[in-house]
C-alpha cells in the first residue's frame, strides 16, 4: 500500500514538471491583453481591480513579483508563472482523481490493487493529465496572468478532497477533509466564485457515502440542499453579511451617533462572538456534526477574509482604485458588480418590453463629515407585466444586442419575441454557440482563431482548405479523438461506477451548462470567452483519462493476453494527447511576444509631455496601466477611460496628483458632478430665442450656477439640467494659441477663431460634459488625445489631428475628409520612438486581437505616407511605407486590410514591383476564401466582409495606373462574390 501511494505520488508531481516545463516554453514573456494586464498592474503595488475583486490572487501573484529581483520587465513574466504553477498543479490533482476514481471502477483499493491493474491506473491517469496539460482553453488561460488557473486548482482540490474524504476509515480524519474542502471553497471567494458550483456535485458523493440504499427522493433533496449552500455562501456570506454591517453602520452612526465603522466593529465582534460560543458549546456539548459545520463556516469565513484587503487599499486612494470600494456602503455595490448592471435569471422582462412607470429603489448614500446622508434613491424602471416570461433570455436592451435577436430569431419588424424565442435562443445560441461550440473546440477541433471560427470534424481534413485558411496559426484539427475517447470513458465509468458518473456529470453539467444558464449572456461578447467553461472541460479530461481503462477492459475481452492488451490500450490512448500537443502547439505558443505592451508604449509615445489620453475601454486601456504602472514608463500621460468617466467616482480621481500628471483642470465642482441625476445625462431641450450654437463658457457657468433656466423634472421626480442647442461654440485666441507653440507652422493656415462641435445624439453624458468643461478650462495648456471618437456624443472629428497612434485635439478646422497629419511628429514616432519587438520574427504567434492592433498601426504608416504624398514628399512617403513592409513582413504577420490600402501607395512612389507583388498575394487570398466560403455555405461575417473590402480596394489601387485589365479582373471578382453575400444575406 505504501508503494502504491509512493509511485502514485511521484507520478503526479512527474507531471507537474512536465506541465510546468510546458507551460513556461509557452508562456507570454509580459502583459496580456485585456484583464491580464490590469491584474498585473494592480498587484504590483496592491491595487482595486474591476468588480467584484479579487484580492486573494492579487496577494498571491504579487509574491511572485518578487522573483523579478526588481527588474520591472520581467514583473509580467513572474506574475504569469503564478498561473503555470496553479495549472502544473491542476495537472498533477487530476492524475490523483483519476487514479482515485480507476481504482473504484475496478473495484479495487490500494491494498487490493495488484501491481498489473496499478500500471493499468496510472496510464489511465497519465493520460487524463497529459489530456487536460493540453487542452486548448486550459492552456490558455496558463501562460497568463488572469484567475482562471488557480481558480481551477481550487476547484481540483475540492473535488480531490471529497474522493479522499469517501475514503477515510477514521471519522475524525474525515471531517478534517470537509473543513479542508470549506476553507478551499472560502478562498475561492478571493479568486473566482465558480468554485461553488463544485458544491452539488461533492453533496451526491457525501449523500452516497452515507446512503447505501439511494432513491431519487433522496437525490433531489441533495441537490437542493447543494443549491441552497451555493445561496448561502455567495448571496449570504458575500453579500448580504456585509449588507448587515452596513446597516449596523448606519444605526450606530446616523441613529447613535457613533463613530465611523462602529457598525462594522459590531458586526465583526458579534459574528466572531457567535461562532466562538457555538463552537465552545458544541464542543462541550459533544455535538460533532454542528461543531464540524461552525469550523467549517469559520474557515469559509478564513477565507473569505481576503475581502479585507479591497477596504484597506481603497482607503489607501492608489492610482488603480476602481468604483473606490472604501466604506461598507461602496463596498456593497463593488461585491454585487452593479456597474455592470442587472441579468434577470428565471423570471422577468425582454429587450422589447415596454417601461410604463418607475419606483423608488434603494437609498443612494454618501459619507459626510458626522454621518451617512441619503442624497437620493435609485430609480427601478416598471416594465409592463405581461412582457415577463419565464427564462428571459433575450433580456439586453443595447441596440447592436437588439438587431442580433431579431436577426438570429428571425423576428420580423415590430414582433414581440414570446417564450418560445426565449427558449430557442438558449438553447440555439446561448448553450449551442457559447457552450458547445467552445466544448468541441477543445475535444473535436477549432477551424480557426478568428472571432466565431466553428469547430472541425475528421472530414474537415479531406475537404480541400484554402492555404491562407490551413495556415491560421489557430486551426487545430483533434480527428473527434479526445471526445471519443472521452465518450469512452463515460460508457466505462457508467458500467463500472454509475454512481460516481452521475457525481461528475452533475459536476460536468454546473461548471459548464448550469453556468450558461446563470451568466445568461446576451448575443454579442467583445471576445470568445471559452475560458469561463474551463472547470467543465476538465472534468471532460478526467473521462477521457477513464476511456484509457475502457480501450483496455475491450482490448482484454478481445485479446485474451493483459500485458498486450495494457500496452496497445495506452498506447493507443497517448495518442490522443499527442495529436493534442502537436494540433495546438503553436496555437497557444505565447512565448517572444510582447505587442500588447508595445503598442501601449506606442500610445503614450504618441503624446506630448503632460499630456491627457482619453481611452475607449479595457484592451486599450488596462496594458496602458500595466506600463505606467509597473514599467514606469510615460508616468506624465494621465489616462481617462471614457466608460468610466460617468461615475462620480472615477471623476473624483482625476481631481488628485498621479505620479508626474498634474490633476485635471476643471471648473464644475466635484460635488455638482456627484449630485446624483442632475449631470447624468443633460438632454437636447431646445429653447426659445436659441438658434445658433451656445458658448461653452457661458454654458458651464450656468451649471457652475444650477441655473434652472437649464433644468428640468424627469418622469423620476429628479432635476437634471439640459443642452438648449444641438450645437457648442467655444472661442479661441489665436494668437495666443499661435504663441504657445502647439500648431505646426504647415498647418497655422487652418486655425480658426471659434470651435463649434455638434451634438451626435439625443443629448450629453457626464463623461461629454467634463470633456468640454476639460477643454474649455485647459485652454490649450496640457495637450488632449483620444485613441477614438466613437463613443462621444459630440463631434470633434473635425479638430483633430494625427501626430501617432491617437488623435490629437487643436483648434484647427479639416477642410475636407483626410485626417490631418502633424508629419514631423508622426515621423519621428513611427520611424524612431516606437517599439516594434518580434513583429518581424514567423516563429511567433499572433492571435486576432495582436492582428488588430497591428493593423492599426500599419494604417497609422499608410496614414502618415499619404500626408507626404499630399505636400509632395515622395520620398519620405517611400521610406515610410518600406519601413512599415520590412518591421512586419508577411511571413510574420499576413497582409491584412491596411496593405491592401498601401498598393495604391505605392503605386504613388514608384515601387511598383512591391506594389504588384501584394496585390497578387493578398488578391489570391481574398478569392481562395471567398470561393471557400462560397462553397461551404457563405455567412456573412467580419472576415467575408474584410476578404470582400481587399478586393475592391486591389481593383480601385490598379485602376489609375496601367494595369487596368488587371483592375477590371479584381473588380469583377468583387462583384461576383458580393452578390453572391448580398443574396445570401437576405435568404437567412
Amino acid at each position: 500500500m505504501k508503494k502504491f501511494y509512493l509511485i502514485d505520488t511521484l507520478i503526479g508531481w512527474s507531471l507537474f514538471i512536465v506541465a510546468t516545463i510546458i507551460y513556461t516554453l509557452t508562456v507570454e514573456p509580459t502583459a496580456s491583453f485585456w484583464d491580464c494586464s490590469e491584474y498585473i498592474a494592480a498587484a504590483y503595488k496592491l491595487q482595486v481591480t474591476h468588480a467584484p475583486g479579487a484580492p486573494l490572487f492579487l496577494l498571491l501573484v504579487r509574491m511572485f513579483s518578487f522573483l523579478a529581483n526588481h527588474d520591472t520587465a520581467q514583473i509580467a513574466f513572474w506574475m504569469n508563472m503564478s498561473s503555470v504553477l496553479a495549472s502544473a498543479g491542476s495537472v498533477m490533482v487530476v492524475f490523483w482523481i483519476i487514479s482515485l476514481l480507476g481504482r473504484k471502477a475496478l473495484r479495487q483499493s490500494a491494498l487490493t490493487l495488484r501491481p498489473v491493474e496499478a500500471i493499468v491506473v496510472w496510464g489511465a491517469g497519465v493520460v487524463g493529465a497529459l489530456a487536460l496539460t493540453f487542452c486548448g482553453t486550459f492552456w490558455f488561460i496558463s501562460t497568463e496572468t488572469e484567475t482562471y488557473a488557480s481558480a481551477t486548482l481550487v476547484v481540483c482540490l475540492a473535488i480531490w478532497a471529497m474522493l479522499n474524504w469517501e475514503l477515510a476509515q477514521d471519522a475524525k480524519r474525515a471531517y478534517r477533509w470537509l473543513i479542508f474542502i470549506a476553507y478551499l471553497l472560502g478562498l475561492s471567494l478571493g479568486l473566482r466564485v465558480f468554485s461553488l458550483l463544485t458544491l452539488p456535485g461533492l453533496c451526491l458523493i457525501f449523500y452516497f457515502r452515507k446512503n447505501n440504499r439511494t432513491t431519487v427522493k433522496g437525490i433531489i433533496l441533495t441537490l437542493f440542499i447543494s443549491s441552497l449552500m451555493i445561496m448561502v455562501i455567495y448571496v449570504g456570506i458575500m453579500t448580504e453579511l456585509p449588507r448587515l454591517a452596513m446597516q449596523l453602520e448606519l444605526l450606530c452612526v446616523n441613529r447613535l451617533g457613533l463613530p465611523y465603522q462602529s457598525g462594522i466593529v459590531g458586526c465583526v465582534l458579534i459574528v466572531l462572538g457567535s461562532l466562538v460560543y457555538g463552537l465552545i458549546y458544541t464542543t462541550r456539548h459533544h455535538y460533532e456534526r454542528l461543531n464540524v459545520a461552525l469550523l467549517g463556516l469559520t474557515f469559509i469565513l478564513i477565507g473569505y477574509s481576503s475581502y479585507t484587503l479591497v477596504l484597506i487599499r481603497a482607503n489607501a486612494n492608489p492610482p488603480i482604485n476602481q468604483n473606490n470600494p472604501s466604506n461598507i456602503i461602496s463596498l456593497i455595490n463593488y461585491l454585487k458588480r452593479d456597474q455592470y448592471g442587472h441579468r434577470p435569471l428565471l423570471y422577468g422582462p425582454n429587450f422589447a418590453s415596454r417601461a410604463i412607470g418607475v419606483k423608488k429603489g434603494s437609498p443612494v448614500y454618501i459619507k459626510t463629515t458626522d454621518q451617512y446622508q441619503c442624497i437620493t434613491h435609485k430609480q427601478d424602471i416598471i416594465f409592463d407585466p405581461k412582457s415577463y416570461t419565464l427564462l428571459p433570455r433575450l433580456w439586453s436592451s443595447a441596440e447592436p444586442h437588439i438587431v442580433a435577436y431579431r436577426n438570429l430569431l428571425q423576428l420580423k419588424p415590430g414582433q414581440l419575441p414570446h417564450f418560445g424565442h426565449n427558449l430557442k435562443f438558449l438553447f440555439q445560441h446561448q448553450l449551442g454557440y457559447f457552450y458547445l461550440r467552445y466544448f468541441l473546440w477543445n475535444f473535436a477541433g477549432r477551424a480557426s482563431d478568428i472571432q466565431g471560427a466553428s469547430w472541425l470534424t475528421p472530414v474537415d481534413v479531406l475537404k480541400k482548405v484554402p492555404p491562407s485558411i490551413v495556415k491560421n496559426s489557430g486551426r487545430a484539427n483533434y480527428l473527434l479523438l479526445p471526445l471519443l475517447l472521452g465518450l469512452c470513458g463515460i460508457f466505462f465509468q457508467y458500467n463500472r461506477d454509475v454512481k460516481s458518473l452521475f457525481v461528475f456529470l452533475t459536476l460536468f453539467f454546473m461548471l459548464g451548462a448550469a453556468l450558461v444558464l446563470f451568466l445568461n449572456p446576451p448575443p454579442i461578447e467583445p471576445r470568445e470567452r471559452d475560458y469561463i467553461y474551463v472547470g467543465s472541460f476538465l472534468i471532460f479530461t478526467i473521462w477521457i483519462g477513464l476511456g484509457t481503462l475502457g480501450i483496455i477492459d475491450y482490448l482484454q475481452n478481445i485479446i485474451h493476453r493483459s500485458r498486450l492488451a495494457i500496452v496497445l490500450g495506452i498506447t493507443i490512448s497517448m495518442s490522443v494527447p499527442a495529436v493534442m500537443a502537436i494540433q495546438g502547439w503553436h496555437s497557444y505558443d505565447r512565448s517572444h511576444r510582447y505587442f500588447s505592451v508595445d503598442s501601449a508604449k506606442n500610445l503614450l509615445a504618441s503624446c506630448a509631455p503632460n499630456a491627457i489620453l482619453f481611452t475607449a475601454g479595457d484592451n486599450d486601456t488596462f496594458p496602458l496601466w500595466y506600463t505606467q504602472e509597473v514599467e514606469g514608463f510615460r508616468t506624465d500621460v494621465r489616462v481617462i477611460v471614457l466608460t468610466y468617466a460617468n461615475t462620480a467616482w472615477y471623476l473624483n480621481q482625476m481631481m488628485r496628483q498621479v505620479y508626474q500628471s498634474a490633476p485635471l483642470p476643471l471648473s464644475i465642482s466635484q460635488q455638482q458632478y456627484r449630485q446624483y441625476g442632475l449631470n447624468d445625462f443633460l438632454p437636447y431641450i431646445p429653447q426659445a430665442g436659441i438658434k445658433g450654437p451656445v458658448d461653452l463658457q457661458q454654458y458651464l457657468q450656468l451649471i457652475q450656477q444650477a441655473h434652472p433656466a437649464l433644468q428640468i423634472r424627469t418622469y423620476t421626480g429628479e432635476y437634471t439640467n439640459t443642452l438648449p442647442a444641438q450645437a457648442i461654440r467655444l472661442g479661441v485666441n489665436k494668437k495666443a494659441v499661435i504663441e504657445k507653440g502647439i500648431i505646426p507652422p504647415a498647418l497655422q493656415y487652418r486655425l480658426d477663431d471659434q470651435m463649434v462641435y455638434t451634438l451626435k445624439n439625443k443629448g450629453l453624458e457626464k463623461k461629454d460634459l467634463m470633456i468640454l468643461d476639460l477643454i474649455a478650462t485647459n485652454n490649450w495648456e496640457r495637450p488632449i488625445y483620444f485613441t477614438s471618437l466613437q463613443s462621444l456624443n459630440i463631434d470633434l472629428r473635425g479638430y483633430t489631428i494625427a501626430e501617432g497612434m491617437a488623435l490629437r485635439l487643436l483648434p484647427i478646422k479639416s477642410t475636407d475628409s483626410e485626417l490631418v497629419v502633424n508629419t514631423a511628429v508622426m515621423y519621428d514616432n513611427l520611424m524612431h520612438q516606437f517599439y516594434w519587438r518580434g513583429l518581424d520574427n514567423p516563429r511567433v504567434y499572433y492571435d486576432e486581437n495582436y492582428r488588430g492592433i497591428i493593423t492599426n498601426h500599419r494604417l497609422a504608416f499608410c496614414t502618415l505616407a499619404q500626408a507626404f504624398l499630399k505636400t509632395r514628399e515622395k520620398k519620405q512617403a517611400r521610406e515610410v511605407l518600406l519601413h512599415c513592409l520590412a518591421i512586419m513582413p508577411d511571413q510574420a504577420i499576413p497582409y491584412d486590410g491596411a496593405n491592401a490600402t498601401m498598393i495604391k501607395l505605392l503605386f504613388e512612389v514608384s515601387e511598383v514591383e512591391k506594389a504588384l507583388e501584394i496585390a497578387h498575394m493578398m488578391g489570391k487570398r481574398a478569392q481562395e476564401i471567398l470561393a471557400y466560403k462560397a462553397e461551404t455555405g457563405m455567412i456573412v461575417t467580419q472576415d467575408t466582409k474584410n476578404q470582400l473590402a481587399i478586393l475592391h480596394e486591389i481593383g480601385q489601387a490598379l485602376a489609375n495606373t496601367e494595369y487596368k485589365d488587371l483592375a477590371e479582373e479584381y473588380q469583377e471578382l468583387f462583384y461576383q462574390y458580393y452578390s453572391m453575400i448580398d443574396l445570401r444575406y437576405h435568404n437567412q
